[in-house]
């Protein structure tokens, strides 16, 4: 049967919220919420009132809302949370129904099903309709980072000046709905619909309704001028990124804003878990002690749960306006740093995230890092060892980040890092006794193009290995030793230095050589016969032992000369441990040629031949399209020895 739209209709005020209108369309038409919920379509199965219809409304039950009601579509979804998910990203990953619950929301900070107010607000303006019926309960007033109204410059408030009790949140373990008591009718919109607690000493029926006013004779917290004038900054600043600016183009599908709130957040998590190491970024003393009686009485609570019930959890907003907007100004404070711009994030960062995730579960840092953040304060909160990010734990998206911004990408990170670059930015390391051995100086070689990936492509060591076509086990080996080196002589800095100067000169580079190309181009290579003994041409002949050099030993240094790869993980020796066979013969070939003791002779000439040829197919591969199949082809048929 299809329903009369109703006899008496009220406009939306500005910024109202769905429960808001139905709560002063019941007190006008002096019939119960949950009786305006059922003329509207809004009722559930089993007379319920669902709280999903905060966030949104699905499309039929919007349109029938609306006809009864006399709003357009507009003017319906406006009422629901909804309308905010542009502007509030939390908002747009979280739904109350199915397996979804207001915990979720609260833990996501997303939303919280019972309203914030100002008692100004309520209790509406001048206007007749907002003296007859009250003023609006704003939808903003359910996010956690509304915690002040900027038009009546002071706090929120959230529970009643009575008995406490939370709006539209019940004392019980009833499942919350949209409206608290909804089948009891005669209440003022700003009236308490909690159960009034019995008097103390007394014999208080459970059965009354506090019904105290909420717009009446209530001051909220109190802070200094000070504070306040810091709290309501914020407040505007929050409140002019949750104002959708319609019909105002996006000039670019990322804008700026995008991490504003979700970087807010994680960074007041990260304040709690290593409280009180980031009580320096609370602007006063009065808020940092609000931050820490929020702290203390959710530590208490913790402590009173009964043995084998759950423990209350540690991710949603402070209930308290005034101790969420303390915790909020720190964790902006910790973002924008003293210059109010992104520079020195990481400093600011790092000691708290290693005092958290030192003081935390191991699923409690694991969860922070998991959360999607913006690139600069995904690249602070990473785990480190040494300068790496950590390979164990869970694979978090938000460390395939850079972890610098280069100008360069990991298509220029040879797989072992070009002897020239080396000995141009880490000389200070070979000055030490302990780093100066061939085999040490090889391993920082393949950990600093590790360091190049990583910085140009993000990911852990394992991933940057992987890219980099390095076996797991050998960059395991060569973090190894580098590690355990740079720790011994405390060099870790200056590691980090001619990192750092490193990264600038590619990205000061113009002619960067696209290694990864090389490196798909020569997969399927091998030198041919021909080319072969066109470079053993007018040498005396090698002795025919079981080591001399031969096409195999010559393919695998030159593919390590144009890839600046290790020629153990040459496609050559790689195919012959994939088929079974022993790489032993053609690895001692290739040491005997390269030992500087046997660097005379015809093997000295032979490894000139070699590089000159190297030299000249490296300039053929970068001069080849995209194609592999055809470039291989070319290469495989060149005369290139000239």
């Amino acid at each position: 049967m299809t329903v009369r739209p109703l006899a008496r209709g009220l406009t939306p005020l500005p910024e109202e919220s769905l429960p808001g209108l139905v709560l002063r369309l019941a007190y006008r038409l002096k019939r119960s919420p949950a009786r305006i919920a059922e003329l509207c379509g809004l009722s559930h199965r089993q007379n319920r009132l669902p709280a999903e219809y905060l966030l949104a409304m699905p499309t039929s039950l919007a349109e029938e809302f609306a006809r009864v009601t006399r709003l357009n579509m507009d003017e319906a979804h406006a009422l629901t949370l909804s309308s905010l998910a542009d502007s509030y990203p939390p908002l747009a990953s979280v739904r109350l129904d199915g397996n979804r619950n207001a915990t979720a929301a609260r833990n996501s900070w997303a939303a919280n099903l019972s309203s914030r107010y100002c008692p100004a607000c309520l209790s509406g303006d001048e206007s007749t309709v907002q003296r007859l019926f009250g003023g609006p309960w704003k939808l903003r007033w359910h996010l956690p980072v509304s915690f002040a109204c900027t038009a009546h410059r002071c706090l929120l408030v959230h529970n009643c000046p009575r008995c406490h009790g939370l709006p539209n949140q019940p004392a019980t373990t009833e499942r919350q709905g949209l409206i608290m008591q909804r089948t009891v009718s005669g209440l003022h919109p700003a009236q308490c619909r909690h159960l009034a607690p019995p008097a103390l000493g007394g014999q208080g029926t459970r059965s009354s309704l506090c019904m105290a006013r909420l717009d009446q004779g209530f001051r909220t917290t109190a802070v200094t001028d000070s504070d306040l004038l810091t709290l309501l900054t914020l407040q505007h600043r929050i409140d002019q990124r949750l104002t959708p600016h319609r019909g105002a183009p996006r000039s670019h599908p990322d804008p700026p804003d995008r991490y504003f709130f979700l970087d807010l957040i994680v960074a007041a998590h990260l304040i709690r878990l290593s409280w009180p190491d980031g009580a320096s970024f609370a602007p006063s003393g009065s808020l940092a002690d609000l931050i820490d009686h929020h702290l203390a009485s959710a530590a208490a609570q913790r402590r009173q749960c009964a043995p084998g019930q759950r423990a209350g959890s540690i991710w949603p907003a402070p209930e308290d306006p005034a101790e969420c907007a303390a915790l909020l100004v720190a964790a902006h404070a910790l973002l924008v740093g003293g210059d109010q711009g992104a520079s020195g994030l990481v400093d600011r960062v790092q000691p708290l995230a290693a005092a958290a995730y030192s003081r935390s579960a191991a699923n409690t840092g694991a969860a922070l890092r998991r959360m999607h953040v913006s690139p600069d304060l995904a690249r602070a909160l990473a785990c480190r060892s040494g300068s790496f990010y950590r390979a164990g734990g869970h694979r978090q998206a938000n460390q395939q980040i850079p972890s610098r911004r280069c100008r360069f990408g990991i298509q220029h990170v040879p797989a072992l890092l070009p002897e020239s670059w080396f000995h141009t930015h880490f000389s200070n390391l070979l000055s030490l006794p302990e780093q100066h051995s061939d085999g040490k100086v090889r391993h920082l070689r393949r950990v600093a193009s590790l360091k190049l990936a990583e910085m140009s492509s993000g990911g852990t060591w394992p991933e940057c290995a992987k890219k980099l076509q390095i076996p797991w086990r050998t960059a395991q080996q060569s973090l190894r030793v580098v590690k355990n080196a740079l720790t011994e002589s405390n060099c870790w800095v200056a590691f980090d230095e001619g990192m750092e100067r490193l990264a600038c000169q590619l990205d000061a580079s113009s002619d960067r050589v696209d290694y990864r190309s090389r490196r798909a181009f020569l997969e399927p290579w091998r030198l041919s016969d021909a080319d072969w003994a066109q470079l053993c041409h007018g040498l005396s002949r090698f002795r025919r032992g079981i080591n001399s050099p031969n096409e195999e030993t010559a393919t695998a240094l030159i593919w390590a000369q144009v890839t600046q790869g290790d020629h153990l993980h040459s496609p050559v020796l790689s195919a012959l441990r994939q088929s079974g066979q022993s790489t032993h013969r053609l690895v001692a070939s290739i040491s005997q040629l390269r030992t500087p003791a046997n660097r005379k002779g015809a093997k000295l000439e032979l490894l000139c031949r070699l590089e000159a040829y190297a030299v000249r197919l490296a300039a053929i591969c970068d001069q080849q399209g995209t194609s592999t199949a055809s470039t291989s082809g070319r290469l495989a048929g060149s005369k290139i020895t000239g």
